[in-house]
């Protein structure tokens, strides 16, 4: 008769949970003996976090862009120029982006032209 695959599974698991635990608890025992700390789990020696922070600005890129575009259709240079002129700050190595990524994907808001320029939709 064969076993179930998934009771093989848990008893698998269970036996190595209990042979974890028990490694665990001599391994602190010898490092109390040793008179060492607790070793630093992997976790805590990744990598450091980003140190950007985000920008506090009082609106959107997307209301920022719709109001610079009120007045009249711009190009994506010009439109990063009047944002950055308006106080909206980035953050980011290449603005460009976030504003190519707010452009293209929001085609119920803004209108490509197809000469470059962009208006309200």
């Amino acid at each position: 008769m064969k076993r179930d695959p998934l009771k093989q599974y848990v008893s698998l698991r269970d036996s190595l949970l209990k042979r974890k635990a028990a490694l665990e608890t001599e391994l602190a025992q010898i490092n109390a003996a040793l008179g060492e700390a607790a070793p630093v789990k992997a976790a805590a020696k990744a990598a450091p976090a980003r140190s950007r922070k985000r920008a506090q600005n009082s609106v959107s890129l997307k209301s920022a862009v719709c109001e610079v575009l009120k007045a009249k259709p711009l190009s994506r240079p010009d439109i990063l120029k009047a944002v950055g002129k308006a106080g909206y700050q980035f953050t980011a190595k290449d603005p460009l982006n976030s504003l190519n990524t707010l452009l293209y994907s929001n085609k119920k808001v803004f209108k490509n032209l197809g000469d470059g320029t962009f208006a309200l939709a």
